[in-house]
């Protein structure tokens, strides 16, 4: 997927554009050294997720955005769901309930 991102990245002429391999909780970037965070669906996959919210604003600049999509539940999942390899890889299974998520983003620091 990197070569792939790099490519087209070359082909586009993009010079403002980086691509890192890393894991979303250990980003190998810089404090305040990133203007975007934009996450499609990865958070839910993530065990530690309070973890991937410190990473975020760690690596954001002052005034910085964060753009997530990600499921979020209205009730809890029926246990044969949560523990399903396939709900997980649809990244439901990792879901939480939407109170969790803003709470978590709040003890982060989200603002």
């Amino acid at each position: 997927m990197l070569q792939r991102a790099r490519s087209g990245q070359q082909r586009l002429g993009l010079d403002n554009v980086e691509f890192h391999q890393a894991t979303i909780d250990q980003l190998p970037l810089p404090d305040n050294s990133v203007d975007c965070v934009i996450s499609n669906c990865v958070i839910n996959l993530a065990p530690e997720k309070m973890a991937v919210f410190r990473e975020i604003l760690r690596v954001l600049k002052p005034g910085g955005r964060v753009a997530i999509s990600d499921i979020a539940l209205m009730r809890p999942l029926p246990l044969q769901i949560k523990e399903s390899t396939e709900a997980y890889v649809g990244c439901i299974a990792g879901a939480v309930l939407i109170s969790e998520y803003r709470d978590m983003l709040q003890r982060a620091g989200v603002r």
